[in-house]
């Protein structure tokens, strides 16, 4: 009796393979077809420069320390009769360096920092192409020129 079971111990397994038969394949054919994100799938941080408030609570909140403020320009206004400068910081981030967490998101009290769920690839040939300004963060090709003192 016990040897008619050890023969029929592989039926089982086949069971399974039987079970997924008949169902459609998973499979995607990559660069033609891609897969459709989440919409809280974490990829990459977009950065809205406007809402920005240079607080640099996003590389306080970094446990990697992937996130440092970059001065871009210096923001001048007037407060009744003085004028008072304050530097403008915006982040930037190495990826390489990054778990994705979303403690920089979550740190951001305006919100300027977000996800992006529209890039799949982030592999790179080089590690310094890992490493984006915010100027990238933010959607420009080319970095955009200093911001000076414009009373804002």
């Amino acid at each position: 009796m016990l040897q008619k079971l050890k023969n029929l111990s592989h039926l089982l397994p086949m069971s399974v393979t039987f079970k997924h038969l008949f169902k459609p394949p998973i499979t995607l054919q990559y660069p033609e077809q891609r897969q459709q994100l989440k919409q809280r799938y974490r990829c990459l941080q977009r950065l809205d420069v406007k809402k920005c408030i240079s607080c640099g609570n996003c590389a306080r909140a970094c446990p990697n320390g992937a996130i440092k403020m970059k001065v871009v320009g210096i923001e001048e206004k007037k407060v009744k009769d003085k004028v008072v400068k304050k530097e403008k910081k915006h982040p930037e981030i190495y990826l390489g360096r990054c778990m994705f967490c979303g403690l920089c998101v979550d740190a951001c009290p305006v919100k300027a920092l977000t996800w992006r769920n529209d890039v799949l690839e982030l592999a790179e040939y080089t590690r310094e192409e890992l490493f984006y300004p915010w100027w990238k963060l933010a959607g420009y090709e080319v970095e955009p020129a200093k911001e000076g003192g414009s009373g804002q």
